[in-house]
């Protein structure tokens, strides 16, 4: 800053202004606050900031007084012009003559509610912003990863609200506006400043004084004032490449496809769809629908999050935003096509899928040969979860049409999301499958309506719990309780002995009892998984094979 009368020598150091200063820049690269209200001690400290748009055009219109500008924005009314008394509804979108435009605001509502806040609605669309609970907002790149856009942070002493840097540049190009962000702050003081202090700070991208002055009438008479503005410049990019609300990385790494026989060397591949041969081009380089494989870990960056991804049998999906054509082939492996790995997977999600990259074993997924490449009709591996959400969906309308009522509670909807993400397992970790046998147990027995089980045919046990409910019906109508009750058991004791509880022996004495101890653990998921599916479908028909004798 420039003084030209006193200085801030003898300031407390919150008081002095060149630190504030220094943070602020015209292209800032990270948060850029906003609004913001805060007094962190009644009488003693005082800061406001607000902002507005406007056009490149107007940029030395803004900075040529350094006091906030009162644009009428952000409110709306009826304006009177005289003579004539003409009167003109004011929406409260921009002010012609401060060249400005509402970007943001803080409503008060008197203190009668928490304050709102509010965006021009072009900057969230622009972004497609999806807002969370505290008031802050993020959007979605291609992949369907989270980015942080606006964020709220509140204190006793403090609101505030802060923008990302570079989207909010980004958002100003596309526009072709600038942002004004407007500061003023007042630091009270135990002392009158003598001499009085007088500064300035000024430049082509902003206008600042630095001033004090005395309230004698105060406990503190004495203050320093910090009231400026600055401009948030755009980022410099042509029209074409702000299409979009974010960048997207253009990278194309090279898969194994083969091992080179004569040295072991990895023979490797762009994905890139455009530099691959097709039927109609030969072009010397792999064919786009080579398989490349990959460890079935690869999946579970996905299966971790059900309310984003679906990993469906033959399919990988992220919220409509993409998807991928998936197989499994003899060996496990998870096998995509080289040109879908270019054309369909993200390029934020490929760097991942690279990692997990592994040479060529154990042959191809023959029945999705037969179906993609050959254009016969094959019918694909068992889907045992397929069968198991069917079978769940037929067990609950059959025994609800004896009963008259649902069989099931209903969803809370975090647990809902939860078993409808139920997927095959990615490792032969013990954690995983317990965590699946944990989501199992919980979608198909613990929410299952006790009270309305009871009142099945058969049922004499007033205290009854489901599984024992279903028992008796069972065995009093004639079904075998082995095949039909035997493998809900079983899915309730892996759960209590060992997936939900400290391992015992009792968990080793049921994985014997079922059959499952020879097995590793994601087999002994898979091996449950089958047999309950099995047992819910049984246990639909019987329910059927019953109303059709009451009928």
């Amino acid at each position: 800053m420039t003084y030209s009368s006193g200085s801030c020598d003898d300031l407390p150091e919150h008081a002095k202004p060149g630190g504030y200063l220094a943070s602020l820049t015209a292209t800032p690269t990270e948060w850029v606050t906003v609004l913001r209200k805060a007094e962190t001690v009644p009488n003693r400290f005082d800061w406001r900031i607000s902002s507005y748009l406007t056009p490149p055009a107007a940029q030395a219109h803004a900075l040529q007084d350094c006091t906030p500008t009162e644009a009428a924005i952000g409110s709306a009314g009826i304006s009177t012009f005289y003579p004539e008394k003409r009167t003109v509804f004011e929406e409260g979108l921009r002010d012609e003559e401060e060249h400005a435009e509402f970007f943001a605001q803080l409503r008060a509502h008197h203190g009668l509610a928490e304050p709102t806040l509010e965006l021009t609605p072009s900057f969230l669309w622009y972004f497609d912003a999806i807002p969370r609970s505290d008031g802050s907002w993020y959007y979605l790149d291609d992949a369907g990863r989270d980015h942080e856009l606006v964020r709220a942070r509140r204190t006793d002493t403090e609101l505030s609200i802060e923008m990302a840097g570079m989207p909010l540049r980004r958002y100003l190009a596309v526009r072709s506006r600038l942002l004004v962000v407007q500061h003023d702050g007042i630091h009270r003081l135990d002392h009158v400043p003598e001499p009085t202090i007088d500064a300035v700070d000024r430049s082509d991208t902003r206008h600042f004084s630095f001033h004090s002055g005395d309230v004698r009438a105060s406990e503190h008479p004495g203050f320093v004032r910090l009231v400026g503005k600055q401009i948030v410049l755009p980022i410099d990019a042509a029209p074409v490449d702000l299409a979009r609300s974010y960048t997207s990385a253009r990278r194309f790494p090279a898969f194994t496809v083969a091992i080179d026989p004569g040295t072991g060397e990895r023979i490797t591949s762009t994905c890139d769809p455009a530099k691959l041969s097709a039927y109609a081009i030969d072009r010397g380089t792999p064919h786009y629908l080579t398989e490349v494989y990959f460890r079935r870990d690869v999946l579970k960056r996905y299966t971790s999050q059900p309310s984003r991804y679906r990993v469906e049998n033959g399919r990988l999906s992220c919220l409509g935003l993409w998807g991928i054509s998936i197989g499994t082939n003899p060996d496990g492996f998870i096998e995509v096509y080289l040109g879908d790995l270019g054309r369909d997977l993200p390029a934020e999600e490929r760097d991942h899928w690279l990692s997990f990259n592994v040479p060529p074993s154990g042959g191809r997924d023959e029945a999705r040969y037969d179906r993609d490449i050959l254009g016969r009709w094959a019918d694909g591996p068992p889907d045992p979860l397929s069968r198991l959400f069917a079978a769940r969906q037929h067990f609950s309308a059959t025994l609800g049409a004896i009963l008259g009522q649902p069989v099931y509670k209903p969803w809370d909807p975090a647990d809902r999301t939860a078993f409808e993400g139920l997927h095959m397992p990615t490792s032969s970790e013990q954690h995983e499958a317990d965590t699946l046998t944990l989501l199992l147990a919980k979608g198909v027995i613990d929410y299952l309506a006790v009270k309305a089980l009871r009142r099945l045919p058969g049922v004499t046990d007033s205290k009854a719990q489901g599984i024992n409910s279903l028992d008796a019906w069972v065995s009093s109508s004639g079904g075998d309780s082995d095949t039909l009750i035997r493998p809900l058991r079983i899915l309730q004791g892996l759960r209590s002995t060992g997936a939900a509880h400290l391992r015992s022996k009792d968990w080793h004495a049921t994985l014997a009892r079922a059959g499952l101890d020879g097995l590793r653990p994601d087999e002994q998921f898979v091996q449950v998984l089958t047999l309950t599916g099995d047992a819910l479908e049984a246990l639909a028909l019987h329910a059927e094979s019953q109303l059709q004798t009451d009928q």
